[in-house]
């Protein structure tokens, strides 16, 4: 790797705006004296005015707060920093030597080394951090060649490979607005990318600017800093510096007066006031501008979306891409702590889970959408035949036999649930994408399963999850990008649907899965609000009373990832043992990424969900 011998200044937090006003010819206070290769300013971690700073010296050494020996000798380049909320910082560098990212924690004027990412199999161009909304430390490693590796950074063990990404080769500069989930990357000969920073969501590439006369910039994109609500990006041929706020161009460039070759940008923003720092390629002069910048967020926050972590997940389904869809809870009637989970597979058939989530069984039935459990008999909707798919599960071994199919008349079968009315038949509703159910009374012999229509109705557009509570007689419908509806499962009762939540701040489009948590003092209907990657429980009895929302983050320490994009999801009150004692919350993840994975299941103690919303 060529050795870094400019001065590369990164500062957390900033903005700004017009009204610039221009420095001398060298550093703020703030900067190190010393020629620099990199420097880092700790906003109210230093001594005096509250400030302080790390730099990596054009000899690769590590110095903070301008102490007379370096902290760390060697051969350094690049850094990027967080504080903790205890104080401490986190900083990530590049030791050219080994080629190899290092993470160090600075507490005191000290720094110890916490670990060392594995040495990739190319040269580091480049590095960045990102904190996420539960405090975990990621940190993005460019790749000469294009392309990054993201990183989980754990106190204590070995960092945990999330994901690889596609972007621009030859890219050295990238910054993470934490807040907004935000990635930038420039890229030199084109412009400004903005990807997701949140692996649980798509990266989403959007071109914020480019070069004339597709966009705003007249030469090359360099150094980026961050600034309240936004991104500063220096065009260095043009000697002019950009500003963005959520994604879109502020005002007019600023100038960068008589700067050989604009390299690298710095920012620290305080009181209303961004001060930039510009410096050459060579770190032999540098420019300061401060203009005013409001802070002023346009976030929307969910201050009510709480956390909860997954205890285990299920081995992942054979193949790539949307894949597995939805699960169902069978119960062993004698032995809870040895049910299953059945998970469906829309393109190669039925899993059966253990409560550990390994596979015990898996059926090749074809595309199966999605699974429910009456006692011993499980039917997924087969999107092959738009038919029925019916299994026997043995009471005693769990074991699943396939019993055939049953044909049915929907064009695009999706959905499916099933109900026991009170006389103890057992019904199937399913559904289409043209918004059509049907439903099928089911009675076994020994002679399989015969099915006869006793229901057919429709809602206005697009449906899936569906889920009928036994004991009170209502079947819950979600119809994807409007609303969940309730109306009767008797198909003799004529009672219109009605709507128990429609989409809006609490459930975001797609609705998909729709499951019930039965208690003895509480029915709650949990809901997959797909569009925010969360999860609404709301009352299954009138009048439906919000109590709250959760999303399922990671769970470090079991090397869990978290779940987004959920289609389906099934839950139980029963006490299956363990961490299960008041029930168990299983949802499909769109996004397995601890390792990077076909898509899996993931399993939630309801214990965690009832602390969490204060059940």
């Amino acid at each position: 790797m060529k050795k870094c011998t400019t001065l590369f200044l990164l500062c957390l937090g900033g903005a700004l705006l017009a009204g610039c006003q221009h420095g001398p010819d060298r550093a703020p206070p703030w900067v190190p004296d010393q020629r620099a290769g990199l420097a880092l300013w700790f906003p109210g971690a230093g001594a005096g005015a509250g400030d302080g700073w790390a730099a990596i010296s054009a000899d690769g050494d590590l110095t903070v707060d301008g102490a007379a020996a370096p902290l760390r000798a060697g051969d350094f380049e690049r850094l990027d920093g967080r504080r903790l909320d205890d104080g401490r910082w986190r900083l990530a560098t590049v030791d050219t030597a080994a080629n190899q990212v290092v993470v160090l924690e600075v507490a005191n004027h000290r720094a110890r080394t916490l670990t060392t990412l594995p040495v990739p199999d190319y040269e580091v161009n480049g590095l960045c951090l990102y904190q996420d909304r539960d405090a975990h430390l990621s940190v993005f490693v460019l790749d000469e060649r294009g392309g990054a590796d993201q990183w989980l950074l754990r106190d204590g063990g070995e960092p945990l490979h999330v994901r690889r990404l596609v972007l621009p080769a030859g890219a050295e500069y990238c910054r993470v607005d934490d807040r907004r989930d935000a990635l930038y990357v420039s890229e030199e000969g084109v412009g400004l990318w903005r990807y997701r920073a949140d692996p649980e969501r798509d990266p989403e590439r959007t071109l914020v600017d480019a070069r004339h006369p597709h966009g705003g910039l007249a030469g090359s994109a360099k150094g980026l800093a961050l600034i309240p609500g936004g991104v500063a990006l220096l065009d260095a041929d043009a000697a002019e510096l950009h500003l963005y706020r959520d994604g879109a161009p502020v005002g007019a460039p600023l100038a960068v007066p008589d700067l050989d070759e604009p390299e690298r940008l710095a920012s620290r923003w305080r009181d209303g006031r961004l001060t930039l720092v510009v410096l050459d390629d060579d770190g032999a002069a540098a420019r300061r501008l401060t203009v005013p910048w409001d802070a002023a967020t346009s976030d929307q926050e969910e201050a009510d979306l709480v956390t909860v972590l997954p205890s285990a997940q299920t081995e992942p389904v054979a193949r790539f891409g949307d894949a597995a869809d939805d699960p169902a809870i069978w119960i062993h009637p004698d032995n809870p702590a040895a049910s299953l989970v059945l998970g469906t597979d829309k393109k190669n058939g039925l899993h059966v889970y253990d409560l550990a989530g390994r596979e015990r069984q898996f059926l090749p039935a074809g595309k199966l959408n999605n699974v429910d459990v009456r006692g011993n008999l499980a039917v997924a909707s087969n999107r092959d035949h738009n038919s029925l798919h019916l299994f026997d599960i043995d009471a005693a071994s769990g074991r699943l036999t396939d019993l055939g199919e049953l044909a049915t008349g929907l064009e695009e079968i999706y959905g499916l649930c099933m109900h026991r009315d009170g006389e103890g038949r057992v019904h199937a509703i399913a559904n289409g994408k043209s918004g059509a159910f049907e439903q099928y009374r089911l009675q076994r012999s020994e002679h399989g399963v015969r099915g006869e229509r006793v229901r057919r109705f429709q809602v206005p557009s697009q449906p899936e999850g569906c889920v009928a509570d036994d004991a009170t007689g209502r079947l819950f419908v979600g119809e994807e990008n409007a609303a969940v509806w309730v109306l009767p499962a008797d198909p003799d009762d004529p009672t219109p649907a009605r709507p128990v939540i429609e989409v809006g701040d609490k459930v975001v489009a797609d609705i998909e899965g729709l499951a019930l948590h039965v208690g003895d003092d509480h029915r709650y209907l949990v809901i997959s609000s797909q569009g925010n990657n969360s999860y609404v429980v709301v009352d299954a009895v009138p009048p439906f009373a919000y109590r709250g929302r959760f999303r399922i983050g990671a769970n470090l320490d079991a090397a869990i990832d978290g779940a987004s994009e959920t289609d389906g999801l099934e839950v139980t009150a029963l006490d299956l043992g363990g961490a299960y004692g008041e029930g168990l919350l299983v949802v499909q993840d769109g996004r397995n990424r601890l390792p990077q994975a076909p898509q899996n299941f993931k399993y939630v103690p309801w214990t965690a969900v009832r602390e969490a919303l204060g059940l």
